[in-house]
């Protein structure tokens, strides 16, 4: 092929180019070239074609806002176990970590005292019911006074209370589980010597786990008791627990300007413990917004705005961002649910200028119908 023939092939080529790309611009030329009396005809051209572009229907969100603060966790029961009494420790009868049930007996003191004085005490009530018994069949006889069968009858009363509290006395002795929970670590063993300050074990219910934190006073009335929480402890990253607001402190503290909060969260499996730290959220629910795409939010020289079609043709709409969420951004407009906004083919849109439009579904990122004939067809 000679030199000539291929200047002449690429000629073609270029005059080509410039005639398609004057078809599908004429209009955008027209109106820049003869701004005057032929961009009505310019603009006549545009709305029998509709320029096409993509649209989504705008929806309400409400502004979540999430609350974070730094917890404490506590076993909804959970106590120290202490002797009523005095004594030698006789057995110990649980190991640590063990799940124990109420009233199980966990400690046993040497008792052999208590013991004595019960049965004495056994001995002395049956003694003083027979003494009244006599007494109260001889008194119909005269044998006996009134004044004797009433000091009996005061003698059997007081044996009866010395025997009560032999009875309690002995089983003061014996240590019990006061609810279902599970013992901690103990340091005494048998044969030690315990009194009334003496640690003998702790004991925790945590089939739920109370999480107390913080709150800025700014949120006291958007925390209700309730309300849905969500915890993380830093012990087992990435898992998350739910639970509720189970009360709200009643007053603010001065210095940090907070308010305490507790929180109940179930616990079944056990993997939650007292003392654990823990990061909490809370969803505060705001205001509804009008939502729309992140890429239909435009910026000018007068501020945000977005492009809302009605009747085949756009109009701008000045509004004001509120939050950004999830690639879609809360604006406060005038926009109400249902809208059509521009999401694609913003460039070359103007005020009043007709489209073609193509609905795209607000979680598809495909398309989903079409309206109208779009240039080109």
């Amino acid at each position: 092929m000679t030199r000539k023939t291929t200047l002449l092939i690429a000629g073609v080529a270029i005059i080509a180019m410039a005639a398609l790309a004057y078809i599908f611009a004429k209009d955008d030329i027209v109106a820049l070239v003869t701004p005057g009396e032929q961009a009505p005809q310019a603009r006549e051209n545009v709305g029998d074609r509709g320029l096409p572009v993509i649209a989504e229907y705008a929806s309400l969100m409400d502004e979540k806002t999430v609350v974070e603060a730094v917890g404490t966790g506590k076993s909804a029961l959970g106590v120290t176990i202490y002797p009523a009494v005095s004594g030698e420790v006789s057995d110990v009868l649980f190991r640590a970590g063990d799940k124990v049930t109420k009233d199980q007996v966990l400690v046993i003191l040497d008792s052999d005292r208590e013991r004595l004085a019960r049965n004495l005490a056994t001995v002395q009530v049956k003694d003083a019911k027979q003494l009244l018994g006599r007494y109260e069949q001889a008194r119909p006889l005269g044998a006996v006074a009134d004044s004797e069968v009433d000091t009996a009858r005061t003698a059997l009363a007081e044996a009866k209370i010395q025997l009560d509290q032999a009875e309690v006395n002995l089983a003061d002795r014996t240590i019990l589980a006061p609810f279902d929970g599970i013992v901690g670590i103990s340091e005494i063993e048998a044969g030690d010597r315990v009194d009334s300050s003496t640690v003998i074990v702790t004991l925790d219910n945590i089939e739920s786990i109370l999480v107390d934190f913080e709150v800025a006073e700014t949120r006291f009335d958007n925390v209700r008791p309730g309300q849905k929480v969500r915890v993380e402890t830093w012990s087992l990253p990435g898992e998350l627990f739910e639970g509720t607001v189970e009360s709200i402190g009643s007053r603010i503290d001065p210095v940090s300007r907070t308010f305490s909060v507790r929180a109940r969260v179930p616990n079944p499996k056990g993997r939650l413990l007292a003392g654990m730290s823990f990061a909490v959220y809370v969803d505060i629910e705001g205001k509804r917004y009008p939502s729309v795409p992140e890429i239909s939010v435009l910026w000018g020289d007068e501020g945000t705005y977005i492009w809302r079609i009605k009747d085949d043709a756009v109009s701008r709409v000045p509004v004001r961002v509120v939050k950004r969420t999830s690639g879609r951004i809360l604006v406060d407009g005038d926009i109400e649910k249902g809208d059509l906004i521009v999401v694609e083919g913003v460039l070359r849109l103007r005020p009043g200028r007709k489209v073609a439009t193509v609905i795209r579904d607000n979680n598809d990122t495909g398309v989903a119908t079409r309206d109208g004939i779009g240039e080109g067809s």
